[in-house]
């Protein structure tokens, strides 16, 4: 007789879905702490948190004597301040000369945005700078000049001077007093006053006696303008650039002086950038007034584009692209066109009244 083997029950029906293959169990594995617990006891477990708080409690001891340790040794206290040379025009000895403040601290815990921060406030032309900590004691520096955008020319006027007279000159006419006590209209006549002779060299005499005031003469500067809007001196000009004229000056300008401010700089070459894309004119030349707050925007045939800085540029020549066309302005020989009054547009023929030079 033969015996047939049964099969086993399927504890499970197939399906298609492969997550019901197999019946669920429920897992027999419990967390340790609960083993231990049951194994030894709660006083057992609790004697193995306290062994575990004794070795978190070395552990973040011995790392608190480690950075007390790096902090307080001069191992790790800067000696030496580098700075890249990589254009030769930077000074680094003066660079150097403000971040002394910084010998004696601790490398490791010295922040870079401090020292970027002392930089960018004492030399902005710099517009990337990179710091760098060399272990054991010496920070290394990297420095990026900000490119010039235009050439400079400077128009300064020195206000006249109302101090009072000098002291050699006080000095000199009581000498002349003791020496020779003659009449003092010849006295006056052989001394001359200095107030009164820099009075005559601002007039101008007419005819019928009178005397007009006329301003001196401005003085020119030429430097590079770079885009933090300071002048640079010790480059020389480059004739790629286009012409930046800065009048309403009353102070001659030093090197690396900021010339016009960072937030007028941005709305200048905005306002050109955007003028050249609009307009398909591209600008030559621009003139800034620091008193008036307006620009000159120069283009062909000699045209300039009055501008105000305190105004949206985007709407000042969003109204003259309206116009410009429709108008045939550029058929027209004008001498400005005016976008500085609110909602008009208004220009000038070249050789009527308006214009300036038939003045």
């Amino acid at each position: 007789m033969f015996f047939w083997k049964r099969k086993p029950k399927r504890l499970y029906m197939p399906v298609k879905s492969h997550w019901y293959t197999r019946p669920r169990r429920v897992s027999a594995i419990q967390p340790r702490n609960i083993v231990v617990l049951k194994k030894r006891g709660l006083i057992g477990f609790l004697k193995d948190l306290a062994n575990r708080s004794v070795y978190w409690a070395i552990g973040i001891g011995g790392v608190l004597l480690l950075v007390c340790f790096l902090s307080l040794s001069s191992y790790f206290s800067i000696k030496s301040v580098e700075v890249d040379r990589q254009n030769f025009n930077i000074d680094s000895a003066k660079i150097e000369n403000k971040l002394s403040s910084f010998i004696g601290k601790n490398l490791i815990f010295l922040q870079k945005s401090s020292v970027s921060q002392v930089i960018g406030q004492n030399f902005p032309e710099f517009s990337d700078i990179l710091v760098q900590k060399i272990f054991p004691s010496k920070i290394k520096i990297q420095l990026t000049s900000s490119p010039p955008v235009a050439n400079l020319r400077a128009y300064y006027t020195l206000p006249p001077n109302e101090e009072p007279l000098p002291e050699n000159f006080t000095e000199l006419n009581k000498a002349i007093d003791e020496l020779s006590p003659t009449d003092p209209s010849l006295l006056a006549a052989t001394v001359p006053n200095p107030v009164d002779d820099k009075k005559a060299t601002q007039g101008v005499f007419n005819l019928d006696g009178s005397t007009e005031a006329v301003e001196p003469p401005a003085t020119e500067q030429k430097a590079l303008l770079n885009r933090n809007g300071q002048a640079i001196f010790d480059q020389q000009e480059n004739l790629e650039l286009m012409t930046f004229i800065v009048r309403g000056l009353t102070q001659p300008i030093e090197d690396r002086e900021i010339v016009i401010p960072q937030e007028t700089m941005d709305y200048i070459m905005d306002a050109i950038q955007y003028f050249n894309n609009s307009m398909g004119l591209e600008v030559l030349s621009l003139e800034y007034f620091t008193v008036a707050q307006e620009i000159h925007l120069k283009i062909n045939n000699n045209l300039t584009i009055w501008m105000s800085v305190d105004r949206d540029y985007k709407t000042q020549i969003d109204k003259l692209k309206t116009i410009y066309e429709p108008a045939e302005l550029s058929k027209e020989d004008l001498a400005y066109i005016d976008l500085r009054v609110k909602n008009k547009v208004i220009y000038c023929v070249r050789g009527t009244k308006c214009d300036k030079k038939t003045d």
